[in-house]
């Protein structure tokens, strides 16, 4: 039995359900990723420009997301899927702030076409993502439901043996 809590606490355990949801977010974004810088058409300095430009957006959404976690202190910590949400927020906005070059306009009207896979393809993922996320959130609850049934029908049993005892005892027998 204290194999099957341990075993509900691990599956029930905030970081344990992080690194599960960042590895399978790693292998679809990996997926994305490939479709797109696989895609015919695709061109050495064109990657480079983008590199840059993901490069910068990423350092000022790690900038955005420090100060948002210093700013929601425990709260941001306790949760990471609010974290996800803030760093996706600021990211978003980095990207609305910062106006388009005619060079990124030109990529993006020749890259539609595989940004309008991407699109669909993330969407997909985020998809299964919640779907998953809810599926295991119901089998934790069922796990954890279980176990505590258990628990408590095990509590009962030692309770009743230990007012027999009792009973046997206060009898003299």
């Amino acid at each position: 039995m204290g194999e099957t809590l341990d075993a509900i606490g691990d599956r029930l355990s905030p970081e344990r359900m992080v690194e599960r949801r960042k590895a399978a977010i790693g292998q679809r974004w990996q997926r994305v990723r490939t479709s797109i810088m696989g895609s015919p058409g695709y061109q050495e300095p064109v990657a480079r420009r983008m590199q840059g430009r993901a490069q910068e957006m990423a350092e000022s959404a790690r900038e955005g997301m420090h100060q948002t976690q210093q700013a929601a202190g425990d709260t941001v910590r306790g949760n990471p899927l609010a974290a996800g949400f803030v760093a996706f927020g600021v990211g978003v906005l980095v990207a609305s702030v910062l106006p388009k070059s005619r060079a990124e306009q030109q990529l993006v009207d020749t890259a539609r076409p595989q940004i309008d896979r991407a699109k669909q393809e993330v969407r997909d993922t985020a998809r299964e993502l919640a779907s998953d996320a809810q599926d295991e959130a119901r089998e934790a609850a069922q796990q954890l439901k279980g176990a505590a049934t258990e628990a408590g029908q095990h509590v009962k049993e030692e309770a009743k043996g230990s007012a027999q005892q009792v009973k046997q005892q206060a009898t003299g027998r």
